[in-house]
């Protein structure tokens, strides 16, 4: 028999997996949805905390115009700009600025978006719930946010996965999502915890149960997919030894902690997932976040860097707290430095972020989907929850946005700058929440709260036409 000429469909219900079907199964049964045609859509949503000032995110080789901010004080200037600026980011003397520059690599998969506002947020150090929810800060999980509302319309084996990084001891903490109204959404910091919760049924949900039986799970796994991907036609098969690879990377990981006791771990201690080090902490949730999309868990993940909270990032060489580089960040620079230390500390900090949201992008466009690879069905979001500063107005909320969600949004290799606050052209963060429910088949009117300041001058209904294909 030509396996290669059996329906995809009925051959793919015909695999029996053995050991590995709590893992495998959730991908044969993705691999079938795309035999008939059927591609996932992914969303990540990235939050870091202390603001994203908008020069971090304006490319070099163009010049924004700015005007005062009209609260004044220590916010500085903001979006000056008269009507809508739409260009090219790949077009000659154009080129990502030195905070963004490790996504250099996927320009043009990038949309850099610049002048929109969430004024309803309220401002300050942190918008909360109302970074994601498009509504007051003060009112806490007022409603629910645009990822838990994309997760429900995108629904998956596990809806919703959120991971991130606060500092402290906290092996669960609540800062941005929720799925109603003070419905918290609970973000796992421990990332042991949260391959658990992922990957442990399996096992069991004995920690030390699991990791003494990781080798022997993996060994089963092995076995099966060999067996299973000589079944498969070539596409499928290419697809599933992928898929094993990234089990297996986290399955070598996870396989140390057995020689660690989690309680004693020296700084410089080689481990990814038991180390107290807040670099590797973010590092593993984004090997994590990798591996839930591309097994098929889920398809909606948020991640949290920092999120309503101020770490302190001793993994790059900094032994003070994000709050303090915050107020460092406007400082005149001393003498013979480029910029103040605080400022130079954040670019630091963004520098990190940017290379794992990177190498996220280079993982899901790695791994072939239809005629192109998972990243072409897949869009990220990255904004601060503290709007464009550490001391916010909201007036500005830079963000930039990865991946075109199959064609769904006009988001590849572009700088949009919106008109600025209150003038034909403008748009808020709801209305950007807005197109993206449209591009997930979940329409709705208006996301969150309409800005009232706003009425008579906007039209805040629908999505964006410049972003919604």
């Amino acid at each position: 028999m030509n396996l290669n000429r059996l329906p995809r469909r009925s051959f793919l219900r015909t695999l029996s997996l053995g050991a590995s079907a709590p893992f495998l199964s959730p991908l044969l049964s993705r691999l079938e949805a795309e035999s008939r045609g059927v591609k996932p859509m992914r969303f990540v949503f990235f939050l870091e905390g202390n603001g994203l000032p908008p020069d971090d995110i304006q490319p070099l080789g163009i010049v924004r115009k700015d005007m005062q901010n009209p609260k004044g004080g220590q916010t500085g200037k903001c979006n000056g700009e008269d009507a809508i600026v739409d260009l090219r980011l790949s077009a000659p003397g154009h080129s990502l600025p030195v905070p963004i520059a490790p996504l250099e690599r996927h320009k043009k998969r990038l949309t850099l978006l610049q002048g929109l506002s969430g004024r309803v947020c309220g401002g300050g150090h942190s918008n909360g719930f109302g970074a994601l929810g498009a509504y007051s800060a003060s009112a806490g999980a007022k409603d629910i946010t645009i990822d838990a509302a994309i997760a429900k319309a995108n629904p998956a084996i596990f809806q919703h996965l959120a991971l991130g990084l606060k500092g402290g001891t906290e092996n669960i903490f609540y800062c941005c999502s929720a799925s109603g109204p003070n419905q918290k959404v609970p973000h796992y910091q421990d990332p042991v915890l949260a391959y658990n919760m992922l990957f442990g049924k399996i096992l069991g949900g004995n920690t030390a149960t699991e990791v003494g039986a990781q080798a022997m799970l993996l060994d089963h796994v092995a076995g099966d997919i060999k067996r299973v991907e000589s079944q498969l036609p070539r596409e499928e098969a290419q697809k599933l030894r992928q898929f094993a690879d990234a089990f297996a990377s986290i399955g070598r990981r996870q396989s140390r902690l057995k020689e660690i006791d989690v309680t004693k771990i020296p700084v410089k201690q080689d481990a990814l997932y038991a180390s107290p080090i807040e670099t590797k902490q973010l590092e593993a949730h984004f090997e994590i976040a990798a591996t839930a999309l591309i097994t098929g868990m889920t398809n909606t993940i948020t991640l949290s860097s920092g999120a309503t909270s101020y770490p302190v990032w001793k993994g790059l060489g900094i032994s003070i707290d994000n709050h303090t580089i915050g107020h460092m960040y406007n400082e005149r620079p001393k003498e013979g430095q480029t910029v103040s230390e605080g400022k130079a500390m954040a670019i630091k900090i963004r520098q990190f972020n940017m290379e794992l949201l990177a190498r996220l992008v280079d993982k899901l466009s790695a791994m072939p989907e239809g005629n192109g690879s998972m990243m072409d069905n897949t869009v990220i979001l990255y904004l601060s929850d503290s709007a464009e500063n550490h001391h916010s107005s909201c007036f500005d909320w830079p963000m930039v946005m990865v991946g075109n969600l199959g064609g769904r949004l006009k988001s590849n290799d572009r700088f949009l700058n919106f008109a600025k606050y209150g003038a034909k052209g403008h748009a808020t963060i709801g209305m950007l929440y807005t197109t993206l429910l449209h591009a997930a088949g979940a329409p709705v009117d208006h996301f969150g709260t309409k800005d009232t300041s706003l009425i008579g001058a906007i039209e805040q209904a629908g999505p964006l036409k410049e972003l919604l294909a």
